[in-house]
């Protein structure tokens, strides 16, 4: 299997962080932020340091036509 090679990037102003979230498709905004948040979600209380870049792997758009 491929592994995803689309690069969507969105900031955390918040934290200024920036996450890219690699998928198989260009992602709406909301699902970037969807990604995003449950990322931060699965991190707990360990958050990235501030000016860093995450790099998020997401099988979005892996069945799609």
């Amino acid at each position: 299997m491929q592994l995803p090679n689309v690069d969507n990037f969105i900031k955390d102003w918040q934290h200024g962080v920036t996450y890219n979230i690699c998928a198989y498709r260009k992602l709406s905004g909301q699902e970037m932020a969807r990604a995003m948040q449950v990322f931060i979600q699965q991190q707990g209380k360990r958050q990235p340091k501030q000016g860093s870049v995450v790099k998020i792997f997401s099988v979005i758009g892996l069945g799609d036509p």
